[in-house]
């Protein structure tokens, strides 16, 4: 199992440096974690969006670094991203932006780049090869994955298969490729005994086979209260308190949010 996992690692890392990589990216990252500069992330309100984000809050908290996060709505223009993202510049004073959703990229990107702040993609297309980690392979959160895989050995961090439940949790079946299906494979496993306080505690009010996991994890449909359902559904999984984990299950089911 060991030999197989590295000759996985060893496969996928060379093949991103063969396309998109770019050492640039985890050079910018890595410069905002360790002086402690404000990382703003932005992705989608979705399933995939909010395993994502849920695997960058732990890993960037676990790294200390200074962060905040926000959810782009499905119904938002790009003249509202835009307000958004000025709001946010102006509040936080970001050092970094990372989006990890192709219209909140596509509709603010000229605005970020004329003021000058740095900005970069995960899992999508960009202008410019420097600012984007990104193999087309690869569904948006499984480049997550690999990002933060190769932002990590710069930190010693071995133990970054722990967050493959919420990269099958993120997944969408239809997506899944021959690349990827060792990565869910393990994540369907991890599953079972999972760490995560959030998906624990669902288990414990409700039958908790990957399935119905999926579908607690997915907001419903309603444009007025998705952001806010998906920002509730992240916390529970990335909190650290048990008993907050059981608080947050519990709404949510009582709730059928």
């Amino acid at each position: 199992m060991a030999d197989t996992l590295n000759s996985l690692v060893s496969e996928q890392t060379d093949l991103f440096h063969k396309l998109n990589y770019n050492d640039e990216v985890i050079l910018k990252i890595r410069k905002a974690i360790n002086n402690r500069e404000k990382i703003l992330i932005y992705a989608k309100d979705d399933r995939e969006g909010i395993c994502s984000i849920s695997m960058l809050i732990l890993l960037f908290r676990y790294f200390n670094a200074d962060f905040d996060y926000f959810l782009v709505p499905s119904c938002g223009s790009k003249d509202s991203l835009i307000s958004d993202a000025k709001t946010h510049i102006s509040l936080f004073n970001p050092s970094l932006m990372i989006s990890l959703d192709d219209k909140f990229t596509s509709s603010v990107y000229d605005y970020i780049k004329d003021i000058n702040k740095e900005f970069i993609t995960i899992g999508h297309e960009t202008k410019s090869k420097k600012d984007k980690y990104y193999n087309p392979q690869y569904s948006t959160i499984f480049n997550v994955f690999e990002f933060a895989k190769e932002l990590s050995t710069y930190y010693d961090t071995k133990n970054i298969y722990r967050y493959v439940d919420l990269v099958y949790l993120g997944s969408k079946e239809v997506e899944i490729n021959d690349k990827m299906s060792e990565i869910f494979n393990m994540g369907i496993s991890r599953l079972d005994k999972t760490k995560n306080y959030g998906i624990n505690a669902f288990k414990k009010f409700e039958y908790g086979d990957d399935k119905s996991i999926k579908e607690f994890i997915t907001p419903k449909n309603n444009p007025a209260s998705m952001v806010d359902n998906s920002r509730i559904i992240i916390e529970l999984l990335t909190t650290d308190d048990e008993n907050r984990a059981l608080q947050i299950a519990k709404y949510l089911i009582n709730s059928n949010y």
